[in-house]
């Protein structure tokens, strides 16, 4: 019976150690994983803020929805970035998931059509890219901290439903309410280490009732 006793004690205490091995081994890489994943979302944050300040003192706004303007604060688009963790992306591809779902080139009556994703229809936005940033060439981080690239669209505001997203809708002459008038959408990504991934979407309108300089964010949203 001692030593039937002896073995359970040594079995439990054997299965406690290897719940703590276990334990102490795992908690390093969630906290790596959150603090990635926390410097996507910020990443994601920082880079739209910095495409709406541009986009607010730009003076044609349509410039933008057509892919002719980039933010003063941002690098050229280029054909491809490699994300923290080594990973190679396409921004054709990334610029396709954002406007029909798919990697694949979209077509036109696929952009237009109604979806749970994009119920719009005509008035779904064609986001076009228009900078990216790596911010560990604005500020050199601590050894060992990852880094984090961003990538930002623009495209029309869905609430414009004059059936062109590549043209923002001006204000009415007589003040009278338009919808979507003065209106657009940045869109911001970042990644960042252990495929940390971060999505920024907000809405940007006009301060002066004729498109004028100026302006406000009215509409933020986070997405993994």
């Amino acid at each position: 019976m001692a030593l039937v006793a002896t073995l359970v004690v040594l079995l439990v205490l054997s299965a406690m150690g290897l719940g703590l091995v276990l334990t102490t081994s795992l908690e390093p890489a969630a906290a790596a994983n959150y603090e990635c994943a926390l410097r996507a979302r910020y990443g994601a944050e920082a880079g739209a803020a910095m495409v709406a300040h541009d986009l607010i003192a730009a003076d044609d706004w349509n410039a933008a929805l057509t892919g002719r303007w980039q933010p003063a604060h941002l690098q050229t688009v280029p054909g491809e970035i490699s994300a923290p963790d080594g990973t190679r992306l396409s921004v054709a591809a990334l610029t396709n998931l954002a406007s029909c779902g798919h990697e694949a080139a979209c077509g036109g009556a696929e952009m237009d059509a109604f979806t749970s994703d994009r119920p719009w229809g005509p008035n779904n936005p064609r986001w076009q890219p228009v900078g990216m940033l790596r911010f560990e060439t604005l500020e050199a981080g601590p050894p060992g901290i990852p880094g984090v690239v961003v990538l930002a669209w623009v495209g029309d505001d869905p609430a414009d439903l004059d059936g062109d997203p590549l043209r923002d809708t001006p204000a009415a002459a007589d003040g009278t309410r338009v919808p979507g008038a003065c209106v657009v959408a940045v869109r911001a990504e970042a990644f960042s280490a252990r495929a940390a991934h971060r999505t920024v979407t907000l809405t940007l309108t006009r301060g002066s009732p004729r498109c004028g300089a100026g302006g406000r964010v009215v509409s933020w949203r986070v997405t993994p």
